[in-house]
């Protein structure tokens, strides 16, 4: 879809510059380069694998970013699928060996907007949860469903970031369930709101999914919930453990509410 004058234009850009993704000006219109990553190993695969299988979480393994041009075509695949399925992802516009070239769908994330913008946040909060609601009525599934790979453009939420694909290594329930935790995860220590609320919001939305789903995060609520233990300060133990322990908090209470509805 682009024309070869385009493609000499990423051609010489590409050249010019070694970032893996490019933000590319072709006549006046932003498009996204990524050129191929180097091929990865992952030596904990085993571990997570192993500990999935002693925890009976099977949201716990480990989903193969293999890198270099088996991830390209997973990535080039998975978003021609998704579009297909009615998702809102970028448009695949030109694949080569070396790079493929997507649509722009703007710069602001759902990360971005919940922090720079706390007044709004709970609208854009759920308009993530929403996003999510319907990917997965499409029958899909995101591959890493963190706010940083939500972008927000024309009042609605598109996914991006494919190289991987969940489903391919657990059930899609599971895979779905693993969207809901990785969204609560990235969110939830910076969400402007009292953790009960957030919890509130986020039952509210799940369960609206099918109960497969529903019954896989409690799973995982009901495992994983005793993180909540964990420090409340980023200083000094950084923003991996701040994070995780709210997320945990808010299942504890997600937990809880669950079970209530449930007698």
């Amino acid at each position: 879809m682009l024309t070869p004058d385009q493609v000499q234009t990423i051609t010489a850009q590409l050249a010019r510059k070694n970032d893996r993704t490019q933000l590319v000006d072709l006549d006046g219109t932003p498009v996204i380069v990524k050129r191929l990553e180097a091929p990865l190993k992952h030596w904990g695969y085993p571990v997570l694998n192993t500990l999935a299988r002693l925890l009976g979480q099977p949201m716990l393994r480990a989903v193969p970013a293999p890198g270099g041009s088996e991830a390209q075509a997973i990535e080039v695949a998975r978003l021609r699928a998704l579009a297909a399925a009615g998702v809102s992802v970028p448009e695949v516009l030109h694949v080569t060996p070396q790079w493929f070239a997507l649509s722009f769908l703007g710069a602001n994330s759902v990360d971005q907007l919940l922090r720079q913008q706390p007044a709004q946040a709970r609208d854009y909060w759920q308009m993530g949860l929403q996003a999510i609601l319907e990917l997965h009525r499409q029958g899909q599934t995101a591959s890493q469903c963190f706010a940083r790979n939500m972008i927000a453009h024309e009042g609605k939420i598109s996914f991006i970031d494919f190289e991987d694909d969940p489903s391919k290594v657990m059930p899609l329930a599971a895979a779905q369930a693993r969207d809901w935790l990785l969204y609560l995860h990235s969110t939830a220590y910076i969400l402007p709101m009292d953790r009960q609320e957030i919890a509130r919001l986020f039952i509210d939305y799940l369960l609206q999914d099918d109960v497969a789903v529903q019954r896989e995060v409690r799973r995982a609520g009901a495992a994983f919930s005793w993180l909540r233990i964990l420090p409340k300060e980023r200083k000094p133990w950084g923003r991996d453990v701040v994070s995780v322990q709210a997320a945990a908090q808010v299942l504890n209470i997600v937990v809880q509410l669950m079970r209530k509805q449930a007698r």
